[in-house]
């Protein structure tokens, strides 16, 4: 489990850009972060616009490695600079990352 768990940070450090965290501050304050609850993010912003599967990790071939996390994707409104694109990323029911950027830009 502890290989697993270094493996998967090391790819999500790979592919992370600056767009990406683990926070995103919707109009009138309110935060998302890393930690939420599938039943937070929902009261905070919503139902998803879209849900999806993202597979992160390689499969080595015999059912082992890799991991599949669930995404919502959200056009909302930004605390700053309009509305934005968010893709939320679940690994079970809590928030592992957030990637968020401008819409009509």
């Amino acid at each position: 489990m502890q290989r697993f768990l270094i493996v998967l940070a090391s790819i999500l450090a790979f592919y992370s850009s600056p767009a990406e965290s683990c926070s995103f501050r919707i109009k009138g304050g309110d935060l998302i972060r890393c930690g939420m609850t599938k039943i937070e993010v929902v009261d905070k912003i919503g139902n998803p616009d879209r849900r999806n599967w993202q597979s992160l990790g390689v499969n080595s071939g015999n059912g082992r490695g890799g991991v599949s996390a669930e995404a919502w994707s959200y056009i909302v409104r930004g605390d700053i600079g309009g509305e934005h694109y968010v893709t939320v990323l679940f690994s079970g029911s809590k928030v592992v990352e957030i990637e968020s950027r401008q819409a009509r830009r």
